[in-house]
């Protein structure tokens, strides 16, 4: 099974990219120049599928919602674009692995983006420890987020079910 990704853009002239995996932990943080689409998802799809591509913007930018679409996965962004000192503060403790402006951005992005999915992150690992099929973790998220079943407990089940078929 491949990594669950969220995924935090800004969108530029220099591209700011910021890969999470479901734990929150940095897979990823690069900037790059006049990126095209179809090479930022190539460069995303090294690190496995994205669930979330967050921005840091209000309203979302389009070019995030249509790589999001190429995915079929889900966009995050805030109810008020982030301020300055809000993404200052959010991306304190990583503050020696960024390089620019931009990766700040999209790790301010993503890092929003995990928080508001944290609980129920921690949740599906409670359920799936419990069932002791921790293995199945990623693949409940998948189903959870994309909405394919009605709570953490019934996705889990049904992926179970859909093993022994």
């Amino acid at each position: 099974m491949r990594k669950n990704l969220i995924v935090g853009i800004d969108l530029g002239a220099t591209t700011g990219i910021a890969i999470l995996d479901t734990k929150g932990k940095i897979l990823d943080l690069s900037s790059k120049k006049e990126v095209t689409k179809a090479e930022l998802i190539k460069h995303i799809m090294k690190f496995g599928n994205p669930l979330i591509i967050a921005s840091d913007v209000n309203p979302l930018p389009k070019g995030i919602e249509k790589l999001a679409s190429s995915f079929g996965c889900h966009t995050f962004y805030p109810k008020v674009s982030m301020s300055y000192k809000e993404k200052e503060k959010m991306v304190d403790d990583y503050r020696e692995e960024i390089k620019d402006s931009h990766q700040k951005d999209a790790l301010a992005a993503a890092l929003r983006a995990f928080r508001n999915y944290h609980a129920m992150f921690l949740k599906i690992e409670e359920v799936t420890k419990k069932l002791g099929r921790e293995d199945l973790f990623e693949d409940v998220v998948k189903r959870v987020l994309k909405k394919k079943s009605e709570s953490i407990v019934d996705a889990t089940k049904e992926i179970i079910k859909e093993e022994k078929k």
